[in-house]
């Protein structure tokens, strides 16, 4: 991982700088060499090195050719017809599907020889470091500064690979991989296995981890029951404020009769 400061200098692990180059292309097969070392290491055998990420300030898009805002409020991708993405299919590089935006994923399709060929990008005027979640003044870092926290997290859970919710994920993936190479004896050649232990389907999740509406919820409460039972949106509301009005207020008791005069 580095944070490209856009003066010609990026800032890796440990205080080191490195020049790398100046144009988006050539700054992705810069990433990939073994000189930047910019790869973090496998965290399961059977998984798979991680990525290079490559960080970029504003003063750094600035100077690769990137705005600083998106047109794309919505969808917050750089049009098809950008030079830089142009720069990228001239060049033979490929994004994935969720195109370019505050974390591309830029990459060659694997082969025999080169192996896997990925780069990711944070761009952080396009507000790939959510403020939610890093706090407000973390992307206004100086570059090594924002380097040495990043190296941080980097070292205590995982290169981060998106929002909170993608990088626990890739964790997750890292830590427990779902496959791995197995050799089948009819054939003599290496195929995909599933790794033992390993989610390799999607599963239902634990019941307190469940939402009230879940079928794993109805199943093992009666309809009566306060997690199974349906609401409407008023009385759902109401219990997810915490306040202590119930849903149906209890029909008031009849007042005792008054004694005659004649009694």
């Amino acid at each position: 991982m580095a944070v490209l400061d856009g003066a010609g200098k990026a800032h890796a692990a440990h205080g080191a700088v490195l020049t790398p180059p100046t144009t988006l292309p050539a700054l992705i097969e810069w990433a990939l060499t073994p000189a930047a070392g910019l790869r973090s290491p496998r965290l399961h055998r059977n998984g798979k090195d991680g990525d290079p990420l490559l960080v970029l300030t504003p003063a750094a898009t600035e100077a690769l050719g990137l705005p600083l805002v998106l047109e794309d409020r919505r969808g917050l991708r750089l049009p098809d017809d950008h030079p830089v993405i142009k720069q990228l299919t001239k060049a033979k590089w490929q994004l994935t599907r969720r195109g370019f935006g505050p974390w591309p994923r830029i990459y060659r399709p694997a082969t025999p020889t080169t192996g896997r060929q990925c780069v990711q990008l944070a761009i952080l005027p396009w507000g790939a470091l959510d403020p939610r979640a890093w706090g407000e003044a973390t992307s206004h870092l100086p570059a090594p500064e924002l380097a040495d926290l990043l190296t941080s997290y980097a070292t205590r859970v995982l290169t981060p690979r998106g929002s909170t919710a993608v990088s626990g994920l890739e964790l997750m993936t890292a830590l427990r991989p779902p496959t791995r190479a197995a050799r089948d004896e009819s054939t003599n050649t290496w195929v995909s296995a599933p790794v033992p232990g390993s989610l390799t389907r999607p599963v239902d999740p634990a019941p307190p981890e469940a939402p009230d509406e879940h079928p794993v919820v109805a199943a093992l409460y009666p309809r009566s029951h306060p997690r199974s039972a349906p609401r409407t949106r008023s009385s759902t509301k109401r219990r997810t404020t915490g306040s202590a009005i119930p849903s149906s207020s209890p029909t008031p008791s009849a007042p005792a009769p008054t004694p005659s005069a004649s009694t």
